[in-house]
C-alpha cells in the first residue's frame, strides 16, 4: 500500500443525520438514525425497506463528519457520527415515544 492511498480519507459530510448501518451479506440488515430505524431483507435495501419512525423531526449534522466503512467477511458497518452517540440519542427519542403512548 502507498503512503498517499493511507491518508486517503473520506470526505466530511455535513447536513444529514447521523446514522449507524449494518448489512449482513444477502441477509438483509438495518439502519439506525436518532429519529428513525430502517430495516430491510434481502441484498437489496430499496426493494423492501421498513421505516420506523422514533417520534422527533430529523435533525442535520452542523459540525461536519466523515463517513467510516468496515467490512469483515459478509458483514457491511457504516457510520456517520460516534455510533454510541447515535445509537443513544435513538434511545431517548424511542423512550420519548413510548412515554406518551402510556
Amino acid at each position: 500500500m502507498e503512503p498517499s492511498e493511507s491518508r486517503k480519507q473520506a470526505e466530511r459530510v455535513r447536513g444529514v443525520e447521523r446514522s449507524l448501518e449494518i448489512q449482513v451479506g444477502g441477509l438483509g440488515g438495518f439502519e439506525l438514525r436518532p429519529t428513525r430505524f430502517f430495516v430491510w431483507g434481502g441484498a437489496e435495501r430499496a426493494e423492501s425497506q421498513r421505516v420506523l419512525p422514533l417520534g422527533a423531526k430529523p435533525r442535520n449534522l452542523f459540525v461536519p463528519r466523515r463517513p467510516r466503512e468496515l467490512q469483515a467477511g459478509s458483514v457491511h458497518v457504516r457510520t456517520l457520527g460516534n455510533p454510541l452517540m447515535t445509537i443513544a440519542l435513538a434511545g431517548i427519542h424511542a423512550a420519548r415515544r413510548i412515554r406518551k403512548t402510556v
